[in-house]
Order: structure tokens, then C-alpha cells, then sequence
């Protein structure tokens, strides 16, 4: 596959999970579609996906499937 930022034959898709919004709107997402270039390190969605996504993210209640899943803060150790 040709990376769209190179041009090199050397980009991949691969499959990701992503999160949008937060609290009572929070949405999360598998199998996302990414292309991946080793040749420049750029990594992107295709505009078809881009607007899967957005389907997704406006109709949330009807597409999901609600889970229970684990939370965890970040917080930074004192040196």
C-alpha cells in the first residue's frame, strides 16, 4: 500500500482502539482501520473511515454495546 504523506510502497494497515469524549458521552471504538508507513513513522485514518467514525460517535447508543470497564488515573510519581 502507498503511504499518502511519502509515497513509499512500505505503509500497512493495521487494526486500533480509540476513545472519544468523556464521562456519559464516552465512546470507545475497536477495530479502527489505520494505515501505518514504516518508511516516514506517519500513522492516519482514510477518509472513509473518518466518516465511519463520526456515524459511530452520533449514534453511540444504537451501534455500542454497553461493557463495564476498568479506569485508571494517571499519576505522576515524586522523584
Amino acid at each position: 500500500m502507498q503511504c499518502d504523506f511519502c509515497g513509499a510502497k512500505t505503509a500497512v494497515m493495521k487494526k486500533t482502539t480509540k476513545s472519544f469524549g468523556r464521562g456519559g458521552t464516552l465512546v470507545v471504538v475497536e477495530n479502527i482501520p489505520t494505515v501505518h508507513c514504516s518508511q516516514c513513522h506517519e500513522s492516519y485514518i482514510t477518509a472513509d473511515t473518518a466518516r465511519e467514525l463520526d456515524r459511530i460517535r452520533k449514534n453511540r447508543r444504537t451501534v455500542g454495546k454497553a461493557k463495564r470497564v476498568l479506569v485508571a488515573s494517571f499519576k505522576k510519581s515524586a522523584a
